[in-house]
């Protein structure tokens, strides 16, 4: 908030008396002191109002100079004060320090300037300043984007997210790696179950554990070769694969079955024709074979 004319006078003048008659405190009572504060802000106010602009600190700055010494008296507003209040000007000069100085009191600022101005050896010394606000930069008004503008947005983030996807998804995976080189298949032997056991073995390497051998050869040539040669295995007929087949008979199982309604006897571990005597072997064979003859067609079917 902006202070007006009199309000920064005021505060510029009270420093400005503190600072002039603050080395008095020691040789002058406090009622001494007191009274010639108060003079000297009544004087002051006004000398300086009417050149007092705190827009421009520097105007009428010239006016508002007072040059105190110790070879001289002091000007009148300030010896006025002496009079008034009983102190002696000779003896506030020594305590100032006793050289001439320049009393400078601008709106916000109070300085002493030592030496004659524009000299070499002038010294200006900042008694008090106010804290100026720093000039607050506008803040611009943000610009709202355009329906074009986040549209376009939208898709790019869009065909990023696509892009990421296609991506992950045309990646080498891990899993796809020389699988036989991990497992190799074990030895195969000569005989038709070794055969059978080594097909299943080797779909055991592929995706699909179906009984198929077609789905054991999608990994490597060595599978399809082993699924080549189980199709071969399974084209054989029912009696070469007998034939292979060592048949194996316990001797000691005795016990006689009778088969095809006591026609023939069986013993546990294999067949024995005509169980009878010969002639009825014979009658057997002579009707089986007219039976034989005459159903033909139905043999033939």
């Amino acid at each position: 908030m902006a202070f007006s004319t009199s309000t920064t006078l005021q505060v510029t003048l009270a420093h400005a008396i503190s600072f002039l008659t603050r080395p008095l405190i020691v040789h002058y009572s406090a009622t001494t002191i007191i009274k010639l504060q108060l003079v000297l802000e009544a004087n002051l106010t006004a000398h300086y109002a009417p050149t007092w602009v705190p827009k421009e600190p520097l105007r009428g700055s010239g006016r508002r100079c007072l040059t105190l010494s110790p070879d001289c008296l002091p000007p009148r507003v300030i010896y006025q004060a002496c009079l008034s209040a009983g102190v002696q000007w000779f003896d506030w000069i020594s305590v100032l320090g006793g050289k001439e100085f320049d009393f400078l009191v601008d709106p916000g600022c109070v300085s002493i300037r030592l030496g004659k101005k524009g000299t070499p050896g002038s010294q200006l010394h900042t008694v008090w300043a106010d804290e100026i606000p720093s000039p607050t930069m506008p803040t611009l008004p943000s610009k709202s984007k355009t329906i074009a503008q986040q549209l376009l947005e939208d898709d790019s983030a869009e065909e990023e997210q696509l892009f990421a996807m296609i991506a992950d998804e045309i990646k080498p995976s891990s899993w796809m790696g020389p699988l036989l080189d991990q497992f190799p298949l074990p030895d195969r032997s000569s005989s038709p179950f070794s055969t059978a056991s080594t097909s299943s073995a080797a779909s055991g390497y592929s995706r699909c554990s179906s009984r198929s051998s077609n789905s054991s050869s999608g990994y490597s040539t060595a599978s399809n070769m082993t699924v080549s040669s189980t199709l071969s295995s399974s084209k054989q007929s029912r009696r070469e694969r007998a034939r292979q087949a060592k048949v194996f008979v316990d001797s000691t199982k005795t016990q006689v079955t009778p088969y095809d309604g006591g026609k023939t006897t069986v013993l546990t571990g294999g067949v024995m024709l005509g169980g009878g005597a010969g002639p009825s072997a014979k009658k057997t064979h002579s009707r089986s074979a007219s039976s034989a003859s005459g159903n033909w067609r139905a043999l033939r079917v």
